[in-house]
């Protein structure tokens, strides 16, 4: 069977599972390995980009957020491009006044920038964007597309607590993992123009 669809993949997990009693139960495997997902899946296919004006030290962040790529300021005659900052670094160069162009950037509950800007200024923020979930409205999105095998071993690793069968968890994990890497992999060396740079971590907030 094809794994191209949400109804498809339901029945291929129940075919796996050897369980026609958990029909009930495969959504909330597939919603837990979505989840998971969300942590630690980052293809080029979640990489969106939307506009962003900064008109002051704090902007919300974007529906579906789950880690920036980049943000940078429309300025002219180049571009600016702000560089990211833990919350420890960005109490050390935060900036009360004066008001003047933002250099830095953070993440919380909202984004947050080392200074209030002296003028409004058109931006742009890449970011990872959340898949939409499947259900009986989504079919399919483009992780199921691209790596069917991904959602059938995290689906099935999130089965087996649930029958407490312990001797299939390392093995639907170690499948997941493997397939997981890869497709990361795979896309991290397409996005490099040269040698692959480690991606520094605290994106999320």
């Amino acid at each position: 069977m094809s794994l191209d669809t949400y109804t498809n993949l339901k029945t291929e997990i129940i075919e796996w599972l050897d369980r026609d009693d958990l029909n009930d139960r495969v959504d909330t495997f597939i919603d837990l390995a979505e989840a998971r997902h969300q942590r630690e899946i980052r293809i080029r296919d979640m990489l969106v980009r939307e506009p962003l004006t900064v008109v002051s030290r704090y902007t919300d962040i974007p529906g579906g957020y789950l880690e920036a790529k980049t943000l940078r300021l429309l300025t002219s005659p180049k571009v600016t491009i702000l560089d990211y900052l833990n919350l420890h670094e960005m109490n050390e160069r935060r900036v009360e006044t004066p008001t003047d162009k933002p250099l830095h950037f953070t993440v919380h509950s909202q984004i947050e920038f080392d200074r209030a800007p002296d003028q409004a200024y058109s931006g742009e923020i890449i970011y990872y964007k959340s898949l939409n979930a499947l259900s009986t409205t989504v079919s399919t999105n483009a992780l199921l597309t691209r790596a069917p095998d991904i959602y059938l071993w995290s689906a099935l690793a999130a089965s087996a607590p649930f029958l407490m069968n312990d001797e299939r968890i390392t093995l639907w994990n170690s499948l997941y993992e493997n397939a997981r890497d890869s497709i990361n992999t795979l896309d991290l060396y397409a996005r490099q123009v040269g040698p692959v740079v480690s991606q520094v971590s605290g994106w999320t907030p």
